[in-house]
């Protein structure tokens, strides 16, 4: 390896080169060959052969250097003036990062011809018992052809002895971006992974947590050193290939030895590999690695044969531990700044899958060993409860008696069972996709603490689709196994199983639950229907009205102004959508599903998992939401806390609005009062008028009762009659609650390996909701209520008719507008 600058002289690269492979007094360089890349195409990228005659040569090399794509260095071939040309480059990458002016080049060695008698001494200092000879270090490209064992196999042509040719310079590798400049930094996701993990996790691989040492990524292969698995070595071959642009194939390969050959053998490259096991079978030694290629690639492909799943795997599987949801876009993102090479999404794919399998186990399996895994869980944990559901198992030729397909599966802890009685009487549900080999849908019921914190309390895997039998089974086994607790607020979509199901389980109806609809998806119907976003947020700021006479008055107007919008909104009855209707409180002033969209992406990353593993992560967050908060609510204890954070945060900020607050009592004994606002000089309006009523919680404004914590003008009423304004809070807001939340204890699973698998029917997969082959389709199509308003418009779908966000042109309502 050497560096050659802009402005370089032919007859000084000549003796540079002559000084660097050591040629003497009487050999001479008859010619140069460069190997200059040329891109044909976007797939593969091709070399051509320039000879270097002068200086203008040697400028156009440098020219052609600048604008590779792949190739870190430039390889140059040296033909000697007896007419032998070297067919072995030295292309070993510099371990640095070139710019404009320093460019590495790789020269060739020239052939030695060696007598007989020098030959026999080779091969008897090679074939010594001497252990320091055999351990001895040989870096990768040496040209010893030697087999350990002292002979060569049966099948496999031995390489002429004749030619010796001097091994290269050993260099650590480039890679192909500069290290100041990481990829990942561009990409928002990569902020939450831990990169000091190594990539290639070959313990996890390969299974073996006790190795201490071993062939790592970066290490050389010499002869005679020893692998711990055949796995192993054949992935070290492979990144092997993959450093030096060569493809090698596997000649020979059973539970004893390993031959691998080059894949132009049949063109006369000497390169050949072999390996066997050890007697005592723990590890595999190379015991041949006989020459150099002398191939020369014509072309370079953007992929390589050797960058299987299997290599892509070792390298990813370190992010697909801290997110299982990594995208395999990012995956081929993370193999281009490692290897240099451009893999297809389906590679990228394949390997994702692989890793998880390593992980998290495989996915038949995971059926399989479900039912044990949750018969133990509520063993350690006692109360807690699952119900899994399963079809018989036949085909059109039998039944199978000891195999069950899964149909759908339910589960929940005695933890948050036990929680969910000191959390908001809400409980807002809802369904989202699985993203892994078999289809599904998962549903869960979340509620919240006093503090605010979202806490799930159960969860069910069903086929996909949200059918109404699965949510009638879903509500049922809520009722029945998680809490009979009255005047439940459940808030969902307006999906049409749920309302059927609500329906027709009378512990759902008043006066046992109340149902509500999420404001955010009446909105989105209201804009499917009428496509105006105008209008949307029109609705939407009159469902979050909290003064019942203000939307009244508000809704009239719009209704006047929209007439055809009368007979979508009698079918809607407003206690469903409106706050303002909402006068016992019941939904806690939560108006939408946002508590469980967000454990929908708390759980993105599971929802690629194997079922088993879903079930277990669903497990550990829960004792991570319990372990955390529990020593929050112990510090605001030990503070002398009396309401939640924000709750206190809340009440300082309405405070400050209670000096211009006017008092007037008018009746002591039902605590009836009257609070009105200074008239504003600034803007001359005279300030509103409320009416609060302690006795029934009531304040006119609506804020009182909705939000089951005085408003400002509760506040102001307890100013003046030195009350303690603690005492109109929902105990559900109280510290003493919120520690309750939290007070169960969860005991551990353990070793898995104690885990009994009682006799019975193996558990399956249900083969027909396997995903099929290609990639998968969009399951969620987006639409406004996928959008922010920090989000810019032009990333928005946008009508081509109108021009206008929220519709596309099939729907535009201007499209048969007449002219």
């Amino acid at each position: 390896m050497m560096k050659i600058k802009r402005g370089t002289t032919y007859n000084e690269l000549k003796e540079r080169i002559h000084q660097k492979l050591g040629l003497h007094g009487s050999q001479s360089i008859h010619r140069l060959i460069a190997k200059v890349e040329t891109i044909v195409g976007k797939e593969s990228v091709y070399y051509i052969r320039n000879d270097i005659c002068d200086d203008e040569d040697i400028e156009c090399v440098i020219d052609a250097f600048d604008n590779r794509t792949l190739q870190n260095f430039i390889e140059i071939y040296v033909e000697l003036e007896s007419g032998e040309s070297s067919s072995i480059p030295m292309h070993r990458r510099s371990a640095q990062y070139y710019g404009q002016e320093d460019r590495p080049v790789g020269v060739s060695a020239p052939p030695q011809v060696l007598t007989d008698e020098v030959e026999e001494e080779e091969d008897g200092n090679m074939h010594s018992d001497d252990e320091d000879n055999l351990e001895r270090f040989i870096p990768l490209g040496d040209s010893s052809d030697t087999d350990v064992e002292g002979d060569f196999d049966a099948h496999m042509d031995p390489v002429s002895s004749r030619t010796v040719t001097m091994p290269p310079l050993r260099v650590d590798p480039v890679s192909s971006v500069p290290e100041s400049d990481p990829f990942w930094n561009e990409s928002p996701h990569y902020s939450s992974i831990n990169w000091a993990v190594c990539d290639d996790d070959m313990d996890t691989l390969y299974g073996d947590d006790d190795k201490q040492d071993g062939w790592q990524l970066g290490d050389p292969l010499y002869l005679g050193q020893q692998f711990p698995s055949k796995s192993e070595l054949q992935h070290a071959v492979k990144l092997h290939c993959m450093k030096s642009h060569r493809t090698s194939k596997v000649y020979k390969s059973d539970e004893r030895r390993l031959l691998m050959r080059c894949e132009h053998h049949a063109n006369g490259c000497p390169w050949n590999m072999r390996a066997i096991v050890q007697h005592n079978g723990n590890s595999w030694m190379v015991r041949k690695w006989a020459n150099d290629h002398t191939c020369l690639n014509q072309s370079l492909t953007r992929d390589h044969k050797q960058l299987d799943s299997d290599v892509i795997c070792a390298a990813i599987i370190s992010m697909l531990r801290d997110d299982p949801a990594v995208k395999p876009v990012l995956i081929q993102e993370r193999i281009k700044r490692l290897y240099g090479y451009n893999i297809t999404y389906k590679k990228a794919w394949k390997a994702k899958m692989k890793a998880i399998v390593k992980l998290y186990g495989d996915w038949e399996e995971s059926f399989a060993f479900l039912p044990h895994w949750l018969t133990y869980m509520t063993q350690c944990n006692m109360g807690s409860f699952f119900r899994l559901d399963t079809d018989e198992c036949f085909d059109e030729r039998r039944f199978y008696s000891d195999k069950r397909v899964f149909r759908r599966v339910f589960w929940t802890f005695n933890q948050t069972i036990e929680a969910f009685k000191y959390c908001k009487p809400i409980l807002q549900v809802d369904g989202t996709h699985l993203y892994g080999k078999y289809k599904g849908t998962l549903l869960i019921a979340t509620s919240q603490d006093g503090d605010g914190k979202l806490l799930p309390i159960a969860f069910a895997v069903v086929p996909p689709g949200e059918k109404y039998d699965d949510w009638w089974w879903f509500l049922c086994l809520l009722r029945d196994h998680v809490t009979q607790r009255p005047g439940i607020c459940l808030i969902s979509d307006r999906h049409a199983s749920i309302i059927r199901a609500v329906k027709d389980h009378r512990t759902w109806q008043p006066p046992y639950a109340y149902h509500m609809y999420c404001l955010r998806h009446v909105g989105s119907n209201f804009n499917t229907r009428f496509r105006d976003i105008a209008l949307k947020k029109t609705i939407m700021k009159l469902g979050y009205m909290s003064s019942k006479i203000q939307f009244d008055l508000r809704f009239q107007e719009f209704i006047d102004a929209n007439p055809q919008c009368v007979s979508w909104f009698e079918r809607l009855n407003k206690e469903k959508w409106c706050r303002s209707y909402d006068e016992e409180g019941r939904r806690f002033g939560h108006m939408t599903t946002n508590l469980a969209e967000c454990v929908n992406k708390v759980l993105r990353g599971a929802r690629n998992l194997p079922i088993t593993a879903l079930v277990k992560m669903t497990c550990s967050r829960l004792v991570e939401y319990f372990v955390t908060r529990r020593v929050e609510n112990d510090k605001h204890i030990s503070a002398g806390k009396i309401v939640s954070k924000k709750v206190e945060e809340e009440l300082q900020r309405m405070d400050q609005l209670t000096v211009t607050y006017r008092v007037r009592l008018y009746d002591r004994d039902l605590q009836l009062y009257e609070v009105e606002d200074a008239y504003n000089q600034s803007t001359h309006v005279a300030g509103d008028i409320m009416t609060v009523d302690l006795i029934n919680r009531k304040c006119q404004c609506g804020r009182f009762s909705s939000r089951r914590f005085p408003c400002s003008h509760v506040l102001a009423v307890c100013k003046m009659e030195n009350l303690n304004h603690f005492d109109y809070v929902d105990p559900v807001f109280t510290i003493r609650y919120i520690s309750q939340v939290y007070a169960a204890h969860w005991y551990p699973i353990g070793n898995e390996m104690l885990i009994q698998q009682e006799q019975g029917p193996t558990v399956i997969p249900n083969k027909t909701l396997a995903r099929t082959r290609g990639r998968p389709k969009s399951t969620r199509i987006q639409n406004e209520m996928d959008w922010v308003e920090s989000q810019a418009s032009s990333s928005r779908y946008i009508c081509q008719t109108c021009h206008q966000s929220g519709h596309n042109s099939r729907t535009c309502p201007m499209r048969n507008r007449p002219a």
